[in-house]
């Protein structure tokens, strides 16, 4: 996807809104860190926040509803009322947050399903099955 959103100028980074033009998935390093070695070439834009220890990839606004990783909270999506620190293009290594992976004119955002995919092998890979979270049977009377 083309990127059609302001990308910051200068030499500081700036909080822009999740939800406007993106949504962004933070995921934290040790996990984000297989998550795109798994993704390679298909991985678009990724901030490093090296300070939060954490990635963050952007993908289409809307496209993560229904995304279920209540099982790993520590996997969040980030979309409106939610504010994301984006780098200057620039801004290619640390200090602060910096792109691990360049936003560039080609393409900026991951397609939500090839995360999401990458996302859930490599918590099952990292940390074993999860298991699922259900409602505690009901005392009879």
């Amino acid at each position: 996807m083309t990127v059609w959103w302001p990308l910051p100028k200068g030499l500081d980074a700036v909080l822009l809104p999740a939800g406007e033009w993106w949504d962004a998935v933070r995921v934290p390093a040790y996990l984000g860190e297989g998550v795109l070695a798994r993704l390679g070439t298909s991985s678009g834009a990724v901030i490093r926040d090296p300070y939060g220890s954490r990635l963050y990839w952007l993908i289409e606004s809307g496209s993560a509803q229904g995304w279920s990783f209540c099982e790993f909270a520590a996997v969040q999506v980030l979309s409106t009322a939610s504010w994301v620190t984006v780098p200057p293009s620039s801004r290619l290594h640390p200090p602060g947050p910096h792109w691990a992976v360049p936003c560039t004119p080609a393409g900026s955002l991951t397609p939500a399903p090839v995360l999401h995919a990458a996302l859930h092998t490599t918590i099952i890979q990292n940390l074993g099955p999860r298991p699922r979270r259900t409602m505690p049977p009901r005392e009879r009377q």
